[in-house]
């Protein structure tokens, strides 16, 4: 009948669907038995050895978006259908067939937390770049965010609620010869309190389009829910492949 029809074919593309992650696991050396490659970019390096990225997860759990026409909340601009799990960005000598370096990735709001959301099908119109056939998108969007010239860096985005939007850049750095999550360091100043925040993730800041090459400032109203007016000024420091900034908080009564 039409339903068994159905069942054998979403358990045939599961399969396939699987079978071809496997096959790209496999395809990169050095991977842990149940990992899982997500995406894979090969860097365009001029005068340079070749280099592919490599996002990667351990088992990672599928969550399908069902129903499929209900209307996004606002974390769900983030993740769409996601696989969730112990993710790691790998740096990867396809020559050697070696893994270089390779990283955690974990959001900043969850304490001690080995574990990201990751899309493999998400609506256009949101946050990661969608092109492809079946809402599929591009993860590790290769830009130049940093302004430093060079298109090697991705940004990621974890949606808190309808407020809170945790954004982090990873990339290639030339000088080291890694893959590195780039850091911000903030001067905070909070009700008459100046203190040093250095952190791996910002409010907004990968998805506001920069003042000037490399230099942001934005505002973020909080205040409508109870909370702070945060006004940021970054900007993206070349020899130290960081961002430096001050975040201006300010709360009713101050």
């Amino acid at each position: 009948n039409k339903l068994s029809t159905v069942k054998r074919c979403l358990l045939t593309t599961a399969v396939f669907f699987c079978l071809a992650l496997n096959a790209q696991a496999q395809a990169i050396k050095g991977l842990p038995i149940g990992a899982v490659v997500v995406e894979r970019r090969t860097l365009v390096l001029p005068n340079q050895p070749s280099r592919i990225l490599v996002l990667w997860m351990i088992k990672p759990k599928r969550n399908p978006f069902e129903p499929k026409d209900e209307v996004y909340t606002c974390p769900d601009e983030t993740r769409g259908s996601y696989y969730s799990g112990r993710t790691r960005l790998s740096l990867y000598d396809p020559t050697s067939r070696k893994i270089i370096n390779t990283l955690k990735v974990t959001p900043e709001s969850e304490d001690n937390a080995d574990s990201f959301d990751v899309p493999y099908s998400i609506r256009k119109g949101y946050y990661y770049r969608v092109e492809k056939p079946g809402n599929k998108p591009t993860i590790m969007w290769l830009h130049d965010y940093n302004g430093d010239g060079k298109a090697l860096e991705f940004a990621l985005f974890n949606a808190l609620a309808c407020m809170g939007l945790e954004t982090a850049l990873f990339g290639y750095s030339e000088r080291q010869d890694k893959v590195i999550q780039y850091p911000i360091t903030l001067e905070v100043i909070e009700n008459g309190r100046t203190t040093t925040q250095t952190q791996m993730w910002a409010d907004y800041l990968m998805s506001k389009k920069p003042q000037s090459v490399g230099y942001w400032r934005y505002e973020v109203d909080y205040r409508g829910r109870g909370g702070s007016l945060d006004k940021w000024e970054v900007k993206y420091d070349r020899l130290k492949e960081a961002f430096e900034g001050r975040l201006t908080i300010t709360t009713d009564g101050f």
